[in-house]
């Protein structure tokens, strides 16, 4: 797209390449007088050994970086990861604290974009005396006013005694922060927790790029309650869509009510050119401002030409008060959701009540009223499933510990996926 070429192509232009100190030349020609034709070398096998001593001298908090970067972090980076790393893209941390059990925690840089953090750091045994798999530090950033919500993935080098660990938070810190602090929390051998620190300053002239905000608006029909779509962010390191579940008045009804409405997993889908974008993972909240939800994607490929964002479905978890009488052959319908009994059985003074639902419907918070007394659910068999029209429908029987003639379902919760099928935003670039 025009305006995410051009802003990404911003940053990747203020990426410099690394410069050899200016005494390279008087040295190299030293280096060349001394040399005999004992070996026969070329003037630019000379010329590049020599450089790379001289960067290993001059600059080698900056070789390790990089070093690190290509070389030791390829594993647990994601492609588009990887490519910014290739570009040199990112801020130089280099800084470690150690433990007092020879464990060390070393930063060695961090990528910054409107979208979150990326920080790459390394935990390594100085002693080389214990097991690395046994491991175990706590990375936390503490910065004010962020949601330091995290994943990330890590890998355990056993013969270097080492963990590489890259983590990325689930937002940018607020633009006027200046000063990173990683919180670090160790349990060692002896059971006994040990805190420390990593403390830098955060140069935003070196963040990974720009991000660009499209706002969506799109307010889509769930459990009687209206969920906003509220905009999607593209950066060099992921894409954003955020929206609103719930507002705080209507979260507060719900409260008041005892009432509960929780998405457990949204689907959606983001297509750049027809190819569909990886999705690395989702979250939800709930604050003073309500109930909020963000789904985080790969990156938006450079020059894509269209771009398309469809609302799949959302699996949903509600605590209901519902009571209902049943008998073989009725359909129960709760918030649109159909619950077809099979049958009734009445064994062993226990009852057995086969239903058919479609394949997302759970009423896990269910008991039996018979004739006016309670009974606890004891077990689920094990479903089956058929597939009829477009609906997978899944059949499973449902024992009680007691049974009776007037029968009737309490249903204190249900947990079920509603299909939209809904595109949510389409932009096409000439």
């Amino acid at each position: 797209m025009s305006r995410l070429d051009r802003m990404l192509e911003e940053k990747r232009n203020e990426y410099e390449d690394l410069n050899a100190p200016d005494s390279l030349e008087e040295k190299l020609k030293a280096t060349l007088d001394e040399k005999k034709v004992q070996r026969k070398l070329s003037i630019r096998r000379i010329a590049a050994i020599f450089l790379m001593g001289a960067i290993l001298t001059y600059n080698s908090s900056t070789l390790a970086f990089y070093g690190k970067q290509l070389i030791g972090y390829e594993t647990v980076m994601d492609g588009t990861l990887l490519q910014l790393s290739r570009m040199g893209e990112g801020q130089i941390i280099d800084k470690s604290y150690l433990f007092s059990d020879g464990i060390q925690v070393q930063v060695d840089g961090v990528m910054l974009d409107g979208n979150g953090m990326v920080f790459f750091y390394t935990i390594e045994d100085k002693t080389k005396s214990g097991n690395i798999d046994d491991v175990y530090v706590r990375v936390s950033p503490d910065i004010p006013f962020m949601n330091v919500g995290s994943s990330g993935a890590g890998e355990i080098i056993e013969e270097e005694h080492m963990q590489k660990w890259v983590f990325t938070t689930d937002e940018a810190p607020p633009f006027f922060i200046r000063t990173v602090v990683l919180e670090l929390t160790h349990e060692k051998n002896d059971g006994i927790w040990e805190q420390g620190e990593i403390k830098f300053k955060l140069d935003r002239n070196k963040a990974v790029g720009e991000t660009i905000r499209v706002s969506i608006g799109n307010k889509v029909e769930l459990a009687g309650r209206t969920m906003t779509i509220e905009d999607m962010s593209m950066s060099s390191t992921s894409t954003v869509v955020k929206g609103e579940i719930q507002d705080l008045i209507s979260l507060g009804m719900d409260r008041l009510n005892e009432e509960y409405m929780m998405p457990h997993n949204m689907e959606l889908s983001l297509y750049a050119d027809g190819i569909e974008i990886d999705r690395k993972g989702a979250g939800m909240s709930t604050d003073m401002k309500g109930t909020r939800f963000d789904v985080r994607f790969d990156a938006v490929p450079k020059d894509t030409k269209d771009l398309r964002l469809d609302l799949n479905s959302v699996s949903v978890h509600e605590k209901l008060d519902v009571e209902m009488e049943i008998w073989e052959g009725k359909t129960l319908e709760i918030r649109g959701n159909e619950i077809f009994i099979n049958s009734i059985e009445n064994r062993n003074g226990k009852a057995y009540i086969t239903i058919t639902t479609q394949e997302g419907t759970r009423i896990p918070g269910v008991k039996l009223q018979a004739d006016g007394d309670y009974y606890d659910l004891l077990e689920t068999s094990e479903s089956t499933y058929e597939k009829k029209d477009e609906d997978i429908l899944n059949t499973r029987t449902l024992e009680f510990e007691g049974t009776g003639e007037d029968l009737r379902l309490q249903i204190n919760d249900i947990r079920y996926t509603k299909t939209y099928n809904l595109n949510l935003y389409e932009e096409s670039i000439e």
